[in-house]
């Protein structure tokens, strides 16, 4: 139960940023990114992807289930960092980077995330 409580607070504050988008695209993208969130709890929970230090999912392991999935969270993500980009005049390269130091740090017990040397790290 914790673990979906931080999941679903990191898709909050993602879900945040959409407010300033304020757009029918932000709406599909906040749907879409609920309609993922229990599939992507379930990958995290069983190793088979963390997030990455760059802000993103990532396959941990050679298995790659739910591909497709994996890369849909990640296009939209990277629309929102953009945004963020653009709105706070800084690099992408930059908010990447932030929003994985976040994610990282919200990880529960179990998950996977990349430190800054590409390492992978269980917490």
């Amino acid at each position: 139960m914790n673990e979906r409580k931080t999941l679903i607070v990191i898709v909050l504050v993602l879900l945040g940023v959409l407010v300033f988008i304020g757009t029918s695209v932000a709406a599909g993208i906040e749907e879409r990114m609920k309609q993922r969130l229990p599939a992507i709890v379930a990958l995290k929970t069983q190793g088979i992807v963390g997030e990455s230090n760059r802000g993103y999912l990532a396959f941990v392991t050679g298995q790659k289930s739910q591909e497709a999935l994996v890369t849909s969270e990640n296009k939209d993500r990277k629309a929102i960092y953009t945004h963020i980009a653009k709105q706070q005049n800084t690099s992408l390269d930059l908010v990447e980077k932030r929003r994985a130091i976040a994610l990282a740090k919200r990880a529960i017990p179990g998950e996977f995330f990349q430190n800054s040397n590409g390492a992978w790290i269980k917490k």
